[in-house]
């Protein structure tokens, strides 16, 4: 007897809540108003507008307007990163390429001391790349330093940059100690 009971209550809450949310009003999904599409002609929106207005999605905004659909149709996301992976994309400024360095001929992977002598060459061009650099870009750094000392930049970041000088200046001092020979 008790088993119905408990099997009848159970029927009676599950035909509740069906009805409950049956007869629950439907909220309606939100509404998506077309993009506003601004042709060349137009003149640009008026500066006495609002910073942020209240737009809704798809509306142009004076601050970030609209791209125009006709120089930038819509694109596949999926098929704009594949192209941008096979093709490279062509907003990127161009590499600096290094000069292709000197490879070591075959007698000198065979015999170590030549190859020895060949990475001391190779360890020389570095050296001597690294104090031409800083030797063209400590004076950039100053001038840098005392144009931020006089545009207002804080302490702490002009201290920085004043550590980062000394220890180039450093290194530079030290390479020519351990290398005279090079920077005659």
């Amino acid at each position: 007897m008790k088993k119905w009971l408990w099997i009848v209550l159970g029927l009676l809450l599950m035909l509740v809540a069906g009805l409950i949310v049956w007869l629950k009003p439907k909220e309606s999904p939100p509404t998506v108003t077309p993009p506003v599409v601004r042709s060349a002609s137009q003149p640009p929106a008026a500066v006495d507008q609002p910073i942020a207005p209240n737009l809704g999605v798809g509306q142009d905004s004076p601050i970030l307007p609209m791209p125009d659909p006709l120089a930038f149709p819509p694109v596949d996301a999926a098929t704009s990163m594949a192209a941008t992976r096979e093709h490279g994309d062509p907003r990127t400024p161009p590499l600096d390429r290094t000069p292709d360095r000197e490879m070591p001929t075959a007698a000198e992977l065979h015999d170590p001391k030549e190859y020895a002598q060949y990475e001391a060459n190779q360890n020389a061009k570095v050296y001597k790349a690294f104090v031409a650099s800083a030797d063209k870009e400590i004076p950039a750094l100053q001038s840098d330093i005392e144009r931020g000392k006089k545009e207002g930049i804080s302490p702490e970041q002009i201290k920085i940059v004043e550590e980062k000088v000394k220890r180039i200046q450093e290194m530079r001092d030290q390479l020519k100690a351990q290398h005279p020979e090079l920077y005659q």
